[in-house]
């Protein structure tokens, strides 16, 4: 196992860990547990890794990190954890925050891929009334001892050309899928992702809304789990990868380190505004800081949703629609001239 584990993986470690612990039962004996549980041999594996390295650290943060699949930001907090006696209630929360990080990334998935796979079903149905549908008729017309022309003619040739670099077209195809694929499945990939649709009008705001899920919740874990303020920005800014997002965080700790309290350093960098700002300043005014941090976390998080949701209820009719009056187009520019025929011959 030698990349780093996806959002799955860590949500189910956290969650069994977290139920572990809150069991009595010792880190020790939690990865015993679950090496014994594990059925894959890859998570045998890493169990096994985990144990020997707890053993010879007495640290879980130390196992975590010496075993390079665990996220920075995640053995922080564990660190943390096993400093305050609050490993349980962190594994908790942190079981939370991968959860809902699953969440939206299925939902980014099915956003994509839906339309994609429609768009694919439709381009077929074209390509086949291209290549197969078109020469029939051109058959037709031929022993009617007429040819096709004008537009026909000219989707006549499309298809011939689309038959003679099948080839070449199948494996341009493939690459885009490839491509496709990359953008959606590897961390790499999903930060172009972010960058190409930041420069979209319509959908800049998505990246955003998500990242601020994530920044206010990796401040409120940070709080509740007694880090300075300091400390609960650097690790938040770890779970975030939005250029806007990193510039105003940056100006906010800037800020924060001239001995500005946190909520008005948030406040005055502009990294939150209007109602949010507000909503923060009364918080920690009021001491409950972390709780207002997770409520903005849950309205960020319901609000990227929404606009997934409505992109794609935007996206898909439009799909159909033009593609299905490309279909129509192309039936058309045969049957009509195929209807005229006919229409002659029965005056």
């Amino acid at each position: 196992m030698k990349n780093k584990l996806g959002n799955k993986e860590l949500f189910h470690f956290c969650e069994q860990f977290s139920i572990i612990l809150h069991s009595g039962i010792s880190s020790a004996e939690g990865l015993h547990i679950l090496y014994e549980d594990s059925t894959s041999e890859e998570s045998r594996e890493l169990f096994s890794s985990l144990l020997s390295h707890l053993e010879e650290t007495g640290s879980l943060s130390e196992a975590l990190s010496l075993s390079g699949l665990f996220p920075g930001s995640m053995i922080s907090y564990v660190k943390l954890g096993e400093e305050t006696g609050c490993l349980d209630e962190i594994m908790t929360t942190l079981s939370r925050h991968y959860e809902q990080e699953i969440e939206i990334s299925e939902n980014i998935k099915s956003a994509v891929a839906y339309p994609l796979v429609m768009l694919g079903m439709m381009a077929g149905v074209i390509l086949i009334l291209l290549v197969k549908v078109l020469p029939v008729f051109q058959q037709v017309f031929r022993q009617m001892g007429m040819e096709i022309g004008g537009i026909s003619q000219g989707l006549l040739n499309v298809g011939a050309s689309i038959s003679r670099y099948s080839t070449f077209i199948l494996a341009a195809a493939g690459i885009l899928i490839l491509c496709l694929l990359f953008a959606v499945l590897h961390p790499k990939g999903r930060q172009l992702l972010d960058k190409t649709v930041s420069a979209l009008p319509r959908l800049r705001e998505i990246p955003v809304a998500i990242d601020y899920g994530r920044l206010t919740q990796g401040i409120a874990l940070g709080l509740r789990s007694g880090l300075g303020p300091e400390t609960s920005l650097s690790l938040a800014g770890a779970l975030i990868s939005h250029p806007l997002v990193k510039q105003r965080l940056e100006k906010a700790a800037a800020i924060l380190n001239q001995g500005i309290p946190l909520s008005q350093a948030m406040t005055d960098s502009g990294l939150f505004q209007g109602m949010e700002a507000r909503l923060i300043s009364v918080g920690f005014h009021a001491g409950s800081g972390d709780e207002v941090m997770a409520k903005l976390s849950e309205r960020y998080r319901s609000d990227s949703l929404a606009m997934i949701s409505r992109m794609v209820s935007i996206v898909e009719p439009a799909i159909v629609i033009i593609l299905s009056l490309l279909v129509g187009f192309v039936l058309l520019s045969v049957m009509m001239p195929l209807l005229g025929i006919l229409s002659e011959m029965i005056v």
